[in-house]
């Protein structure tokens, strides 16, 4: 049992150590103490199977893998075939987010010129070409942060990430819409004192920003 401690702890060491993190931040992924991740590393015991299932997946290898001695070219093997997907899924997710940014821009730009030509509508003749549509490319700047916004949250799980997005979500909104107001409309408003609404909101996702809640740390046997 005591060498099968010592073999498991290898494995997690190594994999770990591969992967470029220390005892902390796996620790934070994973949900369990850096004590008891150093207990197991270190061999002074053997992890529950439910504890091998959760290294298993998080260094995406079998059981029966950690619970074999292997050879430092085969983990290290492991790590960086880890790293390549994990490259490659970095890659697919910034390709979606600026096609989704590609797709705004496009109805964007086929708003814009169905104003001035619409097939189904015919404007009569002396009729000025409406004036004003270049607004449309202001509104698909909060429109684009917003869906990558949620993209960014799906993706990223990063509250620093989370909170820089919304802050220009809602700056951007504000400044559209104070925009279609003054310019756009026949009557223009000048409402750029609306801009103050921001401040608390900013506050709010500040806060929000530096918020911690408490993480429940899985209990170890």
């Amino acid at each position: 049992m005591e060498n099968l401690s010592i073999i498991v702890g290898k494995n997690l060491a190594t994999l770990r150590k591969a992967k470029g993190i220390t005892q902390q931040e796996l620790a934070r992924e994973i949900n369990y103490s850096d004590k008891s991740i150093s207990k197991w590393e270190l061999g002074y015991a053997l992890p529950s199977v439910d504890v091998l299932q959760d290294f298993a997946t998080f260094y995406g290898v079998t059981i029966d893998y950690l619970v074999k001695e292997q050879t430092e070219e085969a983990l290290q093997s492991v790590a960086k075939q880890e790293k390549e997907d994990e490259r490659a899924k970095r890659v697919n997710q910034i390709i979606v987010i600026a096609m989704t940014v590609a797709f705004v821009f496009l109805v964007a730009i086929c708003v814009f010129f169905s104003g001035y030509y619409n097939p189904f509508k015919t404007r009569p003749a002396g009729t000025p070409a409406p004036q004003g549509l270049w607004v449309i490319f202001v509104w698909m700047v909060p429109v684009s942060i917003l869906l990558v916004f949620f993209e960014a949250w799906h993706y990223y799980h990063s509250r620093l990430l989370n909170v820089i997005m919304s802050s220009a979500f809602m700056w951007t909104l504000l400044i559209a819409f104070c925009i279609q107001f003054q310019y756009y409309n026949e009557e223009p408003e000048i409402i750029w004192y609306i801009l103050v609404v921001g401040i608390p909101v900013q506050v709010i996702l500040i806060l929000w920003g530096n918020f911690k809640p408490r993480k429940k740390i899985k209990q170890t046997k």
